[in-house]
């Protein structure tokens, strides 16, 4: 198992790279592989230039516990992750350059315009407020958002997104960015046209029978999207 993890780690760093999805040493990655372990990527490493060795394995608390890396400063928000959603086993740190366009002018994806990804991501890709990258603050801006969202764009930052495990994760991220891609060229020519409540509530029921977002876990869909469609 830790050798499959190993080898996603690896296959999806250097994806995120290929994609064009991080720069110089941007971007992180972490795989839960125990109750109190992550395998991650380490810091001042250009995602194309990871190998094997260069992996480190830290505890809940960022204290490296194997490998001779050194981690990156931003694994309390992976850390604030992990705690708050047991659930999710790997999150994905990039900066995909549609969806940072928009945390740079200070908005998310605040409406669905997409029928699949309503059931893919839920209706919203939020934009957390900023923050300094590995603050305390920047993850206790986390909080209010991960027990609904699997992917959140964070203002000035970037994307983060989780899941059960890379691929999901990946596969988020890459979906955000598409959505941030087509509404970018939306607005370009014209005024996008955005889903309404009742058009998404059978989407939404898609959803939850594919064991998909809060509703999965037990949260209202009123409680999880509603306040979203004010």
């Amino acid at each position: 198992m830790m050798r499959d993890k190993r080898e996603a780690i690896l296959h999806y760093s250097h994806l995120v790279y290929e994609k064009g999805w991080v720069a110089n040493h941007e971007g992180n990655l972490s795989v839960r592989v125990g109750a109190d372990r992550f395998l991650c990527t380490p810091t001042s490493f250009s995602k194309a230039d990871v190998s094997e060795r260069d992996l480190i394995v830290v505890d809940v608390e960022g204290n490296r516990v194997r490998g001779f890396r050194n981690r990156f400063s931003e694994f309390s928000l992976h850390a604030a992750i992990y705690r708050q959603r047991p659930d999710v086993a790997a999150v994905v740190h990039a900066h995909p350059p549609n969806a940072t366009a928009f945390s740079v002018v200070g908005r998310g994806l605040p409406r669905p315009i997409v029928a699949e990804a309503v059931v893919s991501l839920g209706p919203v890709v939020p934009l957390v407020p900023f923050a300094v990258p590995g603050s305390a603050e920047a993850t206790a801006n986390l909080a209010e958002f991960l027990d609904v969202f699997d992917v959140l764009i964070l203002e000035n930052h970037g994307v983060f997104a989780y899941g059960a495990d890379l691929e999901q994760a990946f596969l988020r991220l890459e979906y955000c960015e598409h959505l941030a891609d087509i509404e970018r060229r939306a607005l370009q020519i014209g005024t996008p046209r955005h889903l309404a409540w009742a058009e998404i509530q059978p989407l939404l029921d898609a959803r939850r029978r594919a064991g998909l977002g809060p509703e999965s876990r037990g949260i209202s869909r009123a409680d999880a999207y509603e306040r979203w469609f004010r």
